[in-house]
């Protein structure tokens, strides 16, 4: 299924976490589904492993204030983004 811009597409955002995620500025503002699965694919270094990506992506959105539904919108990034990123 083609991935839409719609925040409360990814498991895990409501109407809440998405008014969460779109506030800050610059960088840390995530509006569209396509801006959250950049931020996670900017959290992964050469030497990170896919355990501690999906720590550092979890830590990132408790830190915005998320905590409904966080384990489901780590979840589902990391796993979206294996199919198109292998090793992610």
């Amino acid at each position: 299924e083609p991935i839409g811009l719609d925040l409360q597409q990814v498991p895990g955002i409501g109407p809440a976490n998405a008014r969460i995620l779109a506030e800050g500025e610059g960088d840390d503002k995530v509006e569209t589904t396509h801006q959250l699965i950049g931020k996670f694919l900017m959290l992964k270094g050469r030497d990170v492993t896919p355990i501690e990506h999906c720590d550092m992506f979890w830590h990132w959105l408790a830190a915005k204030g998320g905590n409904a539904g966080r384990d489901n919108v780590v979840l589902a990034l990391a796993g979206k983004n294996e199919n198109f990123v292998p090793g992610v």
